[in-house]
């Protein structure tokens, strides 16, 4: 009798143990559009609705962001990560979850982020550069951005993802390391990807003329050269001149766009998916806070 019930005692401990792990899933956290310029939307997609971003608007995960011609974004993160989405471009913020924290931090001289966070973004066409502060990776932190090419996996560092589709299968793709570290795999045949390379400071990745195949059945990517060989890995060169001071003039603009954010602690679950207490003003596209942790990283998911 006794045997049976320390045994029940057990059993329920594994499942209170379990329901706890559980629930110490991370919430999600904040973005704000600190400076939009032109037509900016953002859409949804549990809802599929679509509205237009304004400044100062706090959007969270789970929404698709657009810029038409000549307009642009500049997304601050509630991890102290900056990104400007340039013209012509769409980001699937596919996940943005991140530890609580208490306190206030300004956003243009944050170095290091305040707690653990996971960020997957997918850039499916456009520019984007981006300035992640230095983000907590022994304890669990991550930063990875996916485009139909390859995935980069961001270690805290200033950079510029370009991918553009031509609309005929061919595409141009690159990436530019200012300082810090992008570790970078490409989309290889029959679903694999290339070993990362490391694409450290004015370092830069080139694939031009390249041939985007997606299988339509199992949604493999197979990225292939103008020769028609395999991208098997990546050649890392010295970044010119000009990329490089294309890149910091963009991050000079995000500076003097986020001068005044301050972040603030991520809401209770529940709220409106913005930072701090000033309602997100049109509510269609900020999410409650839900968990994407099946999403996995890889090129071209």
């Amino acid at each position: 009798m006794h045997s049976k019930l320390l045994s029940w005692l057990c059993l329920l401990g594994f499942f209170a143990v379990f329901t706890l792990q559980a629930s110490a899933q991370q919430p999600a956290g904040w973005i704000k559009a600190a400076k939009v310029t032109g037509e900016v939307t953002a859409t949804d997609k549990a809802t599929n609705v679509t509205t237009a971003v304004a400044n100062n608007q706090n959007l969270a995960q789970g929404v698709i962001v657009r810029t038409t011609k000549g307009a642009s974004v500049v997304l601050v993160f509630s991890n102290g990560a900056t990104v400007n989405l340039g013209t012509e471009s769409e980001l699937d913020v596919e996940q943005f979850t991140q530890d609580p924290f208490s306190g206030t931090m300004d956003a243009s001289t944050m170095t290091d982020e305040p707690t653990t966070s996971t960020t997957k973004l997918k850039l499916t066409r456009g520019e984007l550069v981006g300035k992640v502060a230095h983000l907590k990776t022994t304890q669990g932190s991550s930063f990875n951005i996916n485009t139909p090419v390859g995935a980069a996996g961001i270690r805290g560092t200033t950079f510029r993802i370009v991918y553009r589709p031509d609309g005929t299968g061919k595409a141009f793709f690159s990436l530019t390391t200012v300082e810090g570290n992008v570790e970078l795999s490409t989309a290889a045949a029959n679903g694999t990807v290339t070993p990362p390379v490391a694409v450290t400071d004015n370092k830069e990745v080139v694939l031009a003329d390249i041939t985007v195949t997606v299988n339509d059945q199992t949604g493999q990517v197979t990225v292939t050269t103008s020769t028609g060989a395999t991208v098997v890995v990546p050649t890392v060169t010295d970044a010119p001149a000009t990329s490089t001071q294309q890149v910091l003039a963009t991050v000079q603009q995000i500076a003097q766009a986020v001068a005044n954010v301050v972040i603030t602690p991520t809401p209770p679950s529940g709220g409106n998916g913005g930072g701090d207490t000033t309602p997100a003003q049109d509510n269609t596209t900020a999410n409650p806070p839900k968990n994407n942790d099946t999403v996995t990283s890889g090129a071209g998911k």
